[in-house]
């Protein structure tokens, strides 16, 4: 299971970066590092030492490259505004060039997302930088089974910037799918902005705002997830910045580079696809609004789940929310755990009093409070032990306001981890009327 908030530029992602939006039209800014400090912030960016034996990998970091990877100031560092990594040649822990590899494994995950950076790229036989990433637990397997998604690599004299995926099985059975951008630019004289778009079905990349590349999940695959059409992109990835010297692909230097080669990186920025009403339009209040269908919007902006993947296996497979068939006709969303929520755009077309209704099942009992605009509005509710999982039951709140107009409504589990239930529905009732405890709704 994975923790809430251990992925928590992902979680909680919305107290500090919702209000910024992206430069480009549908995307909210969610992550970024403007290198605008005095030092490579360690709560964004962690030091991959050595030649990769360390990590598992042969030396060479499984290309043959000449590399020593370190975290000296000389080879990375934070100044006027950006962060340079540094390629040297010099006599170092038995390799002839040094360098630095940064990640944000751990520090900042994501699954899906517009992920981009303004960089000038180093230049020279051997040169080797990029921006991409790679599966954080790799849940299907070593590479490339787990997959990597390369946002740009330039090498040698960088008239191309290549943006590539790498899935299928585990080498040396791996395969890849990738494009190119050229306009016959020199990418290492100025700053260019390189862009990758992930979504469910579909990966885009883009240099300076023009596509040169897109790949649907219909022609990538994973061995180790046969049964799964979105593996092995379907789970959290990380950032990856380095610059490598030789490596199978460029070869090596020679007596035409020039030392020290840099790449100079002005900012990094994530951002998800903008949160909006399932279905185009907002729930209408008073009125019925089904569990699964929650706003449009990534994880920590339009829910939080417990773990990756919709485990129903229904209805909204590009969500963590898991969403099983009811059995009351229809879906309802399943095992809410600790600490999940999930969100609704509503409109009330003028300001009443209601009650909200929940249809719930449980066969431990339960507790969820209803927040609107971010204010608790009905206090903690109990979903009582109903003897399964479907096995309904109707609750309901004491009455409240609610204000003409478009509200977020947010459905917040209050409950231990010791405590999961379902939600079939919520319906915001008329106060007047009351109800019946355990009666249905269409």
């Amino acid at each position: 299971m994975r923790s809430t908030f251990r992925h928590a530029v992902v979680v909680a992602l919305s107290a500090t970066f919702c209000a910024l939006a992206s430069a480009q039209s549908g995307w909210t800014l969610v992550w970024q590092d403007e290198f605008d400090g005095s030092a490579i912030d360690p709560d964004h960016w962690e030091f991959m030492i050595g030649d990769g034996t360390a990590y598992g990998l042969p030396s060479g970091w499984g290309n043959n490259e000449l590399q020593y990877y370190t975290n000296r100031p000389e080879n990375a560092r934070v100044q006027n505004g950006k962060l340079t990594i540094t390629a040297r040649e010099e006599n170092y822990a038995g390799k002839r060039y040094t360098s630095a590899r940064l990640r944000s494994r751990g520090l900042a995950d994501f699954r899906y997302g517009r992920f981009e950076a303004r960089i000038r790229v180093p230049r020279g036989q051997g040169m080797w930088p990029a921006f991409w990433m790679l599966p954080t637990d790799s849940p299907y397997g070593g590479w490339a089974a787990g997959g990597e998604i390369d946002i740009m690599e330039t090498v040698n004299v960088p008239l191309r910037s290549h943006g590539t995926i790498h899935h299928g099985g585990q080498w040396p059975n791996n395969q890849s799918n990738g494009g190119s951008f050229t306009d016959g630019t020199d990418l290492s004289a100025l700053y260019h902005t390189y862009a990758m778009e992930w979504e469910p079905d579909q990966i885009r990349w883009y240099v300076d705002g023009e596509q040169f590349h897109a790949v649907s999940s219909a022609a990538w695959f994973s061995e180790n997830a046969p049964d799964n059409d979105r593996a092995p992109f379907d789970v959290f990835f990380h950032m990856l910045l380095n610059v490598a010297v030789g490596g199978n692909w460029p070869g090596p230097p020679d007596d035409t580079t020039q030392f020290p080669q840099t790449m100079d990186i002005d900012w990094v920025r994530v951002s998800t696809r903008d949160q909006s009403p399932f279905g185009g339009e907002p729930h209408a209040v008073p009125g019925l609004v089904q569990a699964e269908d929650f706003d449009e919007g990534g994880a920590g902006q339009a829910y939080a789940d417990s773990d990756a993947g919709n485990n129903g296996g229904a209805y909204r497979n590009d969500t963590d929310v898991d969403i099983e068939a009811c059995s009351e006709g229809g879906f309802n969303i399943g095992w809410i755990r600790e600490g999940e929520w999930t969100e609704y755009t509503v409109e009330a077309a003028q300001s009443t009093s209601v009650r909200v209704l929940a249809r719930v099942s449980s066969p431990t009992g339960g507790r969820f409070r209803i927040e609107i605009d971010g204010v608790d509005r009905t206090g903690e509710l109990t979903v009582p032990d109903t003897n399964g999982w479907q096995t309904w039951q109707t609750i309901q709140s004491e009455p409240f306001p609610v204000f003409k107009g478009e509200h977020v409504v947010r459905f917040v589990n209050t409950g231990t981890a010791n405590e999961q239930f379902n939600l079939n529905w919520l319906e915001f009732a008329p106060a007047k009327p009351s109800i019946r405890p355990g009666l249905p709704r269409p």
